[in-house]
């Protein structure tokens, strides 16, 4: 999640291009470069780390196994920047940034693809055709929103500019603060540095965009809580469809069983045996569409987490909360078919054609 990535985390882009009046998105135009991000460090009290940051989407092979993923070159702090945890070996150091390593460190989702479990630290792969040395694996993270940060390799952002991608510009520079209290007067001491740097006017807008990572997260919760109600919104309506679909059906059934009912009566069957009979066929029908749901249910998930190479937990308790649901709904909607074939007067049925 955002949160993961530090809440006093601020996020210099560069601004957007454009191209017949249509803006390319931010990250596309070439404002920022390295000496900004050691502008920052020296020239803003609030900041105590940053890590430049360029990226691309490249063919990283390994043997047999090969893969496209994000290549993400980013500077020697930018484990701590993002909370990133190494599992196998060893973080950038700011020698392998100075010098263009190439050296890389792996998203732990990259990690399983090409390596599956035996250690990868020491071996080598082809990024964009060129070897790169495994110095470490980071510790599985988990994906914020479309991104996934473990399906990723990470390597010195010098390397990438120079010596991968042939660039002369930053997409990005993450900033940590000082602290989550501060957050606010570093992001005024960003603007003010960058804009006295790039030469802009008074009335000039800003050639960059600044995020703040708290922000983000606030935005994808509210965003989440909005799915969420709606998806709730959703499994109401569905489950009165369904509940109003079983009722007619046992309705149609007690008008076509009157007759049946009629003799059961006449025999000695009791209002509470003709109730309980139907009330146990609604929640048959309900429990049987409640197996079909979470058959269908859990196999959407498996296919689509499979596709997206997603994580998918599913919780016995969320199965048996489900049954339950379809259980309610059918004694729900179906008491009324069954009070309704109980009160029926046995004479009354036996004469029904």
């Amino acid at each position: 999640s955002l949160r993961s990535l530090g809440t006093n985390v601020l996020t210099v882009m560069s601004g957007q291009q454009r191209r017949g009046g249509v803006s390319m998105g931010f990250g596309s135009s070439v404002s920022l470069v390295p000496e900004d991000a050691e502008a920052i460090l020296k020239g803003c009290p609030s900041i105590v780390r940053v890590s430049p940051s360029v990226s691309r989407n490249a063919q990283v092979k390994y043997q047999a196994e090969n893969t496209s993923v994000s290549i993400n070159g980013v500077g020697a702090d930018y484990a701590a920047i993002t909370n990133f945890q190494v599992r196998q070996g060893r973080n950038l150091t700011a020698d392998d940034i100075n010098t263009t390593q190439r050296v890389a460190i792996l998203g732990d989702t990259t990690w399983k693809t090409l390596f599956g479990s035996t250690p990868a630290v020491g071996k080598s792969v082809r990024i964009a055709g060129q070897r790169f040395e495994i110095i470490g694996v980071f510790q599985a993270k988990g994906g914020s929103g479309w991104r996934n940060p473990d399906d990723a390799v990470y390597i010195p952002y010098t390397t990438a500019m120079r010596r991968l991608f042939g660039m002369d510009n930053l997409q990005s520079i993450a900033c940590q603060g000082r602290s989550e209290a501060l957050m606010q007067r570093a992001q005024t001491e960003l603007e003010t540095l960058l804009r006295a740097r790039h030469r802009l006017a008074a009335n000039a807008e800003n050639d960059f965009r600044i995020f703040n990572q708290a922000d983000l997260a606030e935005a994808q919760n509210a965003q989440q809580d909005t799915f969420s109600a709606l998806i709730t919104y959703l499994a109401i309506v569905s489950l009165v469809v369904g509940g109003v679909g079983i009722m007619n059906i046992m309705l149609v059934s007690v008008t076509e069983r009157t007759r049946e009912i009629g003799v059961r009566k006449a025999i000695g069957a009791r209002r509470s045996h003709i109730l309980t009979q139907f009330l146990l066929e609604a929640l048959f029908l309900s429990l049987i569409g409640g197996l079909l749901g979470v058959a269908f249910g859990v196999g959407g998930a498996k296919l689509v987490g499979n596709a997206n190479d997603w994580t998918i937990v599913l919780l016995p308790s969320t199965i048996i909360l489900a049954f339950s649901f379809s259980a309610i709904v059918g004694a729900f909607f179906g008491f009324y078919p069954a009070w309704k074939a109980s009160r029926l007067n046995p004479i009354e049925a036996l004469r029904y054609e």
